[in-house]
């Protein structure tokens, strides 16, 4: 057989932990609107002292910059969604 594309294997991990958290739902749905926030706070950080030395502080920086436009943009995406109807 053969393996499955990556995305695929994603999604399915995704719908794994999405079922096991069934009762936590509102928990990592509060953490995710929170994500755009705790990235503007980073920063003024410095995280230089923290990081090991094969890694670039410029990295980590840019890669916190990316993450902070994209969580921005999803949040606001989950928050203008339309709520769902109970089944009748």
């Amino acid at each position: 057989m053969a393996p499955r594309p990556f995305l695929a294997r994603a999604r399915l991990g995704l719908r794994r932990c999405w079922r096991a958290a069934s009762g936590k739902r509102v928990y990592l749905l509060a953490g995710v609107m929170a994500l755009p926030d705790v990235l503007d706070a980073l920063p003024g950080v410095d995280l230089t002292p923290l990081l090991p030395e094969w890694l670039p502080g410029a990295k980590v920086a840019t890669f916190l910059a990316v993450a902070r436009l994209a969580a921005r943009a999803y949040a606001t995406k989950l928050a203008t969604m339309p709520a769902r109807e109970p089944p009748r």
